[in-house]
């Protein structure tokens, strides 16, 4: 048994097997993918990564699973929750985000660019692509490892399986819900430690007592209701940090300029193939090393914090789904300025009401009908327009198009 000394978790335990796989070099190289992109242009601090955020998941899901079995015993048999299933549980948490690219979910973003505005045949899923990925990592790097871990689970489909969130026994859909559900380790994790290294508060919550008013009823994840406060709480700094770190407008700008800057990198084939055996060398030094070939604007914009600047007006509802509409058109704009002239749009959903669920009186609720707070709370959607200072004089398209959406 090792110990890892974490500033979210204080201390998490690692047995060795779980070293081994945290030893291998593609475990390794999350320590050079930043959990939060370019985060840090704005809030320094946030120069932490996919790799320590694992731990904390590896370590938070195991939590999760032994007090839901505790929790549990009244309403549900989980004799499967054993040792065993915890160090299953653990390593899927550990792999989730195997399958990152550089900058994470900015890189996502970058191979919608490529498809959509530059007209390049590449793989992109959506916000699943680096599951997907990573699927194909752990066959290809981690089979081996894996497979010797258990006589009673065929591990890899096991992790497959549940951070995939296509489950089929009981035992992974209980897994795959603690891994990946609105009320999650993976969420439970983020934004304590995205909060904690931004230097705000907006992201903390009771994550002790959510430990301890989770149950697992009728193959669903619930929360008892006398918990509905610090569940409130959770989802109203999930909003918060989304509202204010992820969702910052300058965030969003050095987001949109790195996601072109490696659109053109692909462009120009300057970086490997995104296939398995090549995402050794696929992180965050990579594309920093490569960014001048991308062009020396978006270098200067990345590396030394100038040259870009933002449409002074965020782009909000009614305005955001004009600008929508005209998607294609924006596109074109973008294209024929090279990406020296920007959109970019925020969307999340921080509630559905048909997601998270209180358990009362022998009945599982939806929680907005037994929180006011929670029905209130709506999609966030934004969007900003950047541009490059050399762009300023073609910017007369993309302000036609903002016209058409003032009031």
């Amino acid at each position: 048994m090792k110990i890892i000394r974490d500033p979210i978790h204080g201390y998490i335990e690692v047995e060795d097997f779980v070293l081994s796989i945290i030893s291998t070099e593609i475990f390794q190289r999350l320590r050079y993918v930043t959990q939060t992109g370019l985060a840090y242009l704005v809030y320094p601090g946030m120069r932490h990564t996919r790799f320590e955020h694992s731990l904390g998941v590896m370590h938070l899901a195991k939590e999760l699973t032994k007090y839901i079995k505790i929790n549990s015993e009244q309403y549900t048999d989980l004799d499967f929750v054993n040792d065993e299933y915890l160090k299953l549980v653990g390593l899927a948490g550990l792999l989730h985000d195997i399958g990152h690219l550089p900058f994470s979910h900015t890189f996502e973003n970058a191979l919608s660019l490529t498809k959509e505005v530059y007209g390049i045949d590449v793989e992109y899923y959506g916000k699943k692509t680096h599951v997907i990925f990573g699927n194909r990592v752990i066959d290809y790097h981690l089979g081996n490892y894996l497979d010797k871990l258990s006589k009673n689970y065929d591990v890899v489909n096991f992790v497959q399986r549940v951070i995939s969130s296509t489950p089929k026994t009981k035992e992974e859909s209980l897994a795959s819900q603690i891994i990946s559900s609105p009320l999650d380790a993976d969420r439970g994790d983020y934004l304590l430690r995205d909060s904690y290294f931004a230097g705000v508060g907006y992201g903390n919550f009771d994550i002790e007592r959510i430990k301890r008013s989770l149950i697992y009823v009728n193959g669903k994840l619930a929360v008892l209701k006398k918990a509905i406060p610090v569940v409130e709480q959770f989802l109203l700094a999930r909003m918060y940090m989304y509202e204010t770190i992820y969702f910052h407008s300058v965030v969003g700008l050095y987001n949109a300029v790195l996601s072109h800057a490696i659109a053109k990198l692909i462009q120009k084939n300057l970086i490997p193939n995104i296939i398995p055996e090549n995402y050794l060398k696929l992180n965050d030094v990579l594309i920093i090393s490569k960014l001048n070939e991308a062009g020396k604007e978006f270098f200067d914009a990345i590396v030394y914090r100038k040259g870009f600047k933002r449409y002074k007006k965020d782009i909000t509802g009614k305005c955001y789904e004009t600008l929508e509409k005209k998607r294609s058109e924006i596109n074109e704009i973008m294209r024929e300025n090279n990406g020296l002239i920007l959109y970019h749009d925020f969307y999340d959903v921080p509630y559905s009401e048909d997601e998270i669920f209180v358990y009362d009186d022998d009945e599982i609720r939806p929680l907005s009908n037994e929180s006011k707070i929670v029905s209130s709370l709506s999609i966030i959607k934004k969007g900003i327009v950047g541009y490059h200072e050399s762009a300023e004089d073609r910017m007369k398209k993309i302000l036609d198009i903002l016209r058409e959406c003032s009031p």
